[in-house]
């Protein structure tokens, strides 16, 4: 017989068993799916015990979820730094290294006085927007290679209200882009092609964001060339745990005024800002 109700417990119970081996926290994630289908807060549960509707498309959620098939995609939604933005299978999502990012490039913005910025990979926007609230005399020229991308991100910018100080270009790196900038930021794909990712992240998103090459680190290094090549004081860039000594390499070999490197919060090396 089909269950057309379920009550919360009972729905939390079967949720929970039916991630027990996709999540690191399938009660957690089962309480986020529920209550994104009923539209509370988790807090709901702790006192309420409701039957619930639509129950058939309630275990849809959990059975992608149990596929591995990120959080994010199902809802439609990622929070990300002060923000929450759309988004969409076939952009990558942003994660929270990504915000430390951010505060390294903030910190160079407010000492240096920068007011013209091009972020290369826009993906769903979370940079750049960001970037555009905290700064409002800032004007950034973002890039993508994925039409997908760039219409999710003009759909997030435009949310914001922002499409006046964010312009969008289909371009390879900085290709297409005319303006006359003192920064570039950053989160390209620096995976190797043969690094071994896991199911929710392989399975469902795209790699023309995350793998880098066949090394992973071909496209940081073409950014630090490009970037150098047209006179740009700034390079902020987010870059994979083990790639410290080859940008390193790269940084002497062409010779650059300054470098260092930041941690993320497990303290690993996530990125780099160089002075040209």
């Amino acid at each position: 017989m089909i269950e057309t109700t379920m009550r919360l417990n009972k729905a939390l119970s079967w949720a929970t068993e039916q991630l027990s081996e996709s999540c690191d926290r399938p009660r957690y994630e089962a309480e986020l799916l529920l209550a994104y289908h009923i539209d509370r807060d988790r807090v709901y549960f702790f006192t309420h015990d409701d039957p619930i509707d639509r129950v058939d498309e309630f275990k849809e959620l959990v059975y992608r979820r149990a596929s591995h098939e990120p959080y994010e995609y199902i809802v439609g939604h990622v929070s990300f730094y002060d923000i929450e933005l759309t988004i969409t299978d076939g952009v990558l999502i942003p994660r929270p290294e990504t915000e430390i990012l951010i505060d390294e490039t903030s910190i160079i913005i407010e000492r240096h006085n920068i007011t013209k910025l091009i972020e290369i990979g826009v993906g769903s926007g979370a940079i750049s927007i960001v970037l555009a609230r905290k700064f409002p005399h800032l004007e950034i020229v973002a890039t993508d290679i994925n039409p997908t991308a760039l219409e999710l991100a003009k759909e997030n910018i435009d949310n914001f209200g922002l499409s006046d100080r964010i312009t969008l270009l289909q371009s390879n790196l900085m290709d297409r882009v005319k303006l006359n900038a003192q920064m570039v930021v950053s989160n390209p794909p620096y995976i190797a092609k043969d690094f071994q990712l896991d199911a929710n992240v392989a399975e469902y998103e795209p790699h023309n964001a995350l793998f880098g090459g066949d090394i992973g680190d071909e496209i940081l290094i073409e950014i630090v060339k490009e970037t150098k090549s047209r006179d740009i004081d700034w390079l902020v860039c987010e870059m994979g745990y083990n790639q410290r000594e080859s940008m390193k390499r790269i940084f002497d070999d062409i010779g650059v005024d300054g470098y260092s490197f930041y941690k993320d919060l497990a303290k690993l090396d996530r990125g780099f800002v160089v002075k040209f």
